[in-house]
């Protein structure tokens, strides 16, 4: 898989998919809410190049209830690399929102994010379980199709 052939939508729409994919290892209900609202906010702006990001970030870095603390939490290893996943995915599309919106200062987090990430994303989905390699390249040659069209 070469990321970087990938356009920045296909990127984007590359990571909330794995962010989604990631999603089936959780089992709270509370916390998948909270995911599916951090992912629908990826999608509109994916389709419509508008957002916040800062309340992309806050998914992220909430005290009471972020991602990082989540995963911070977790005992499972699997579940950890699904939150990894859904974690990397998140920052990714955080920052080309701010990025779009012109921001010139990021959360420090979110300012090392580059393709590298897609990789550690890459590598959380498959600990989650070996199945998810064929996803993977499948997803990949979607994202990399539809470029194309």
């Amino acid at each position: 898989m070469e990321i970087f052939k990938l356009n920045k939508k296909n990127k984007c729409v590359f990571a909330i998919k794995l962010a989604e994919r990631a999603s089936r290892y959780i089992v709270d209900t509370e916390k998948l809410t909270l995911i599916n609202n951090a992912i629908e906010i990826a999608l509109t702006f994916v389709q419509t190049e508008k957002g916040n990001g800062e309340v992309l970030y806050n998914f992220l870095d909430n005290e009471n209830n972020g991602f990082t603390i989540f995963q911070e939490m977790e005992i499972d290893e699997k579940i950890r690399g699904a939150w990894d996943c859904i974690i990397d995915a998140i920052a990714y599309i955080t920052k080309e929102i701010y990025l779009v919106n012109g921001e010139k200062y990021f959360p420090e987090p979110i300012e090392m994010v580059d393709d590298t990430i897609f990789i550690h994303m890459i590598n959380a989905l498959k600990l989650c379980s070996s199945e998810e390699v064929e996803f993977l390249e499948n997803l990949y040659k979607d994202c990399f199709n539809n470029q194309k069209a």
